[in-house]
């Protein structure tokens, strides 16, 4: 069975080769990567019960939708990873990011929560929600980057994770914006000619990065999920705190090796 169809065997096969190497070569990036995959998946069904909640909470769901839509950028941005795809990957990951960060202000503010949604949704809340906040705005409100950043960092100490998280993003921005740096996966010079490639290849430095960004975004998704349904996770709290452990392992390992 081929997944492309059989004219495109060929390229087909070279994605699986990309996919064998980066097991080969990080198998605990891997494997911590796919254990947060299945982990989204198994939190989704505190959901159900969290939603009886919904009404009186904009913030809930609000980030029940953010959260939806994260696990499934996230999954996408995996296979890109796995096929060494790192520009489609980091595309993704963008996206996925910026909804980490709504995530976070909707928690923090949850009438952001609410002038987030349409009028026709602002309606399914309860009397009290929309009497507090439907007088506020006049319209559904869309927010930019920037605006959630400098909300959810607000104070002097978090002046510098702003900065970092504003540089990062600068750095995702690379790859979604007509930028020449990124996506050197797709073009190779071979004897003085500049050649685009079928499919991208695998390249270690570039897989090491995916891998990091990867899982600090995923991260930055399981987080942001946490204070939004903390009352409904005794069920998840060890395997939640056990996958933070690892992943804050990988992540700090890596940071030293890239110092040294």
């Amino acid at each position: 069975m081929h997944l492309l169809g059989t004219k495109l065997s060929d390229v087909e096969s070279r994605l699986v080769k990309n996919a064998e190497k980066n097991r080969a070569v990080f198998p605990e990036e891997i494997l911590q990567i796919e254990s947060g995959l299945i982990l989204l998946r198994d939190l989704t069904k505190i959901t159900k019960e969290a939603s009886k909640e919904y009404p009186n909470k904009p913030n809930y769901y609000a980030n029940h939708e953010l959260f939806a839509r994260n696990r499934q950028l996230l999954l996408s941005a995996y296979v890109n990873l796995l096929f060494s795809a790192y520009g489609t990957n980091f595309v993704i990951l963008r996206t996925v990011l910026e909804n980490n960060n709504l995530m976070r202000l909707f928690n923090k503010n949850p009438k952001f929560a609410f002038w987030w949604f349409p009028r026709s949704i602002q309606k399914r809340f309860s009397k009290e929600v929309q009497s507090k906040f439907s007088k506020q705005v006049k319209e559904r409100q869309t927010y930019k980057p920037g605006f959630v950043r400098k909300k959810i960092f607000d104070t002097v100490e978090k002046e510098t994770l702003r900065d970092e998280i504003r540089e990062f993003y600068s750095q995702l921005c690379d790859y979604t914006h007509p930028n020449y740096t990124g996506w050197k996966e797709l073009t190779v010079q071979k004897e003085g000619v500049e050649m685009i490639l079928n499919v991208p290849h695998f390249s270690l430095k570039e897989s090491e990065t995916a891998m990091g960004v990867y899982l600090f975004i995923m991260q930055g998704t399981l987080k942001g999920f946490v204070e939004t349904f903390r009352d409904y996770l005794k069920e998840f709290a060890s395997q939640l705190n056990t996958w933070q452990d690892r992943t804050r392992g990988l992540l700090q390992r890596r940071l030293e090796t890239n110092k040294s």
